[in-house]
């Protein structure tokens, strides 16, 4: 059988400039590479008769080995129709070190394939089945540090950024990117008028709702609006100046000129999320850009807020989670001879016609949810009779089927390791050794795939007992309960109540599937 060359590129996003969407060292690109390894071929007598195969992943860091090229190449490998691999250096390969060199001196030997990485100077038939050496292993080690310190150095210049005062991350309301420095943010003509009108309108003795129904009005563009940024499935159906949009503007300093930086960081290294950062942290840097207002109408706007007095208890009675049926907000509230929920939309769009109709006092929403849950409780009485034994006889079969996969997994490791030491004694030729390696790694990869289903069907059954218990208990529970008892048991269950108008209301419960059937 001819030997088949493996030509392997990869392009990582880091080695692309994003402001120019140009490739940082032009050696790295696609094009380069395959270049380089075109004239490597050429110049080899014994290589240019070689038939070849190219693979290349775009856009794929070097520390990931799940990458699509990269694995349909390694499977060639093992089926034996590739025999040389050809990399521009071992960087391209991978950037673990570890993993590449797990590859470079057990892998590749044992599957008696060749490895040549052009810029590293490195052929593995110049060692006949000895390591590569110190010089390729640390090379190998050098790879894997950049690939780490390359995140520490650019989030080490982002903090001298930010120390600097320059905008790190999205553009405030009110400026816009400077196309000279894109770390500095300059007066937006459009929006920077709305901004300001916004603090004299307040300082003015307007009020905050009274300013978002105005703007509404005058469908002003709202900042996520002005952006084109696309709103979530659950966002209220309509865009809406608000009165918490307003209070977020009016409260942020970075009006006056003054920028604050590192309000947010990420815990590890391509985190997808961030941690809020105490507020003593946060870096100040003042005159980082020009301001739309002075100190002194900043200072006037807050004095101007108007002063909610904070709750000192907490009534339970009150945290019913209430929403709009129309445009999904969250109801407010006032308070009176009793407490009232109403939908705030009405205030800032004189076009919300239906919300005006979503109002609901609280002592009749707590007899409507009362009787519901009532129902709901007297239906799962009747069904819980008998779902114990049938969930746990359930339970005890798949267990016993988690068991006897696991054992028969854990014996493919053993026969592998058995068939390796016959190959290498010699009870078995390179051929049988191969064919029963694949055998047992299609039997591995079918246990694999029982073992996941079995879980996913136990994980579903683990489900279905907690709801069981759930079921149970909640009957137990309130068997012998009074309505003030269940009362407390009612804002417990409650997870939404849409309202749509002052008669009809929709309740989602904690517990919906249990309540499927009410």
């Amino acid at each position: 059988m001819k030997k088949c060359i493996g030509i392997y590129l990869r392009l990582s996003l880091e080695d692309v400039d994003k402001r120019t969407n140009r490739t940082k060292d032009e050696s790295n690109s696609v094009t380069a590479q395959r270049q380089l390894i075109q004239r490597h071929i050429e110049q080899n007598l014994y290589l240019s008769n070689l038939p070849q195969m190219e693979f290349c992943d775009d856009g794929f860091s070097g520390t990931n080995f799940e990458r699509p090229d990269f694995q349909r190449m390694i499977d060639l490998i093992r089926a034996g129709e590739i025999h040389i691999v050809i990399v521009k250096d071992l960087s391209r390969f991978g950037r673990d070190y570890l993993e590449v060199g797990d590859y470079l001196e057990h892998i590749f030997p044992f599957l008696g394939v060749r490895m040549i990485s052009i810029n590293d100077h490195y052929d593995s038939e110049k060692y006949l089945g000895n390591t590569a050496g110190m010089d390729i292993a640390f090379r190998n080690l050098i790879y894997d540090y950049y690939s780490k310190d390359l995140s520490k150095k650019v989030k080490s210049a982002m903090r001298t950024k930010q120390r600097n005062g320059g905008y790190i991350t999205c553009c405030t309301y009110g400026y816009k990117v400077s196309p000279k420095n894109k770390h500095q943010m300059i007066i937006d003509p459009e929006t920077a008028p709305i901004v300001r009108r916004i603090f004299t309108d307040v300082i003015a003795g307007k009020s905050t709702s009274q300013v978002a129904r105005e703007l509404n009005a005058e469908g002003i563009l709202t900042p996520q609006q002005y952006k084109g940024v696309a709103r979530r499935k659950d966002s209220p159906s309509k865009a809406l100046w608000t009165h918490n949009r307003i209070l977020d503007m009016l409260k942020n300093v970075k009006y006056t000129g003054c920028m604050v930086n590192h309000t947010r960081e990420s815990m590890v290294i391509r985190a997808k999320s961030q941690r809020r950062v105490p507020k003593e942290d946060w870096i100040y840097h003042e005159n980082a850009h020009e301001a739309i207002v002075t100190t002194e109408e900043f200072e006037a706007a807050q004095a101007a807020l108007r002063k909610v007095r904070p709750h000192t208890k907490k009534n339970k009675e009150n945290s019913f989670p209430f929403y709009c049926a129309h445009c999904g907000r969250k109801l407010q509230r006032t308070f009176g001879t009793d407490v009232h929920f109403y939908c705030v939309t009405p205030y800032w769009d004189t076009d919300a016609e239906p919300c005006k109709s979503v109002r609901w006092d609280r002592t009749d929403i707590e007899e409507v949810v009362l009787a519901a849950l009532k129902a709901q409780i007297a239906v799962m009485t009747v069904e819980t009779v008998g779902k114990t034994q049938n969930t746990i006889s359930e339970g005890a079969l798949l267990r016993q089927r988690l068991k006897v996969l696991a054992s028969q997994l854990e014996s493919g490791d053993t026969q592998k390791v058995k068939s390796y030491l016959d190959y290498r004694e010699g009870r078995i030729t390179k051929e049988d050794f191969i064919v029963l390696r694949s055998e047992r790694e299609k039997r591995m990869e079918e246990l694999k795939v029982q073992i996941a289903e079995t879980e996913a069907a136990y994980e579903d059954f683990l489900e279905k007992e907690n709801q069981a218990k759930q079921e149970q208990a909640i009957v137990e529970r309130t068997s012998s309960m009074n309505d003030e008892a269940l009362k407390e048991l009612m804002y417990d269950a409650v997870e939404r109540i849409n309202v749509t108008d002052n008669q009809n209301i929709e309740i989602i419960w904690k517990f919906d599937d249990l309540f499927a059937t009410a």
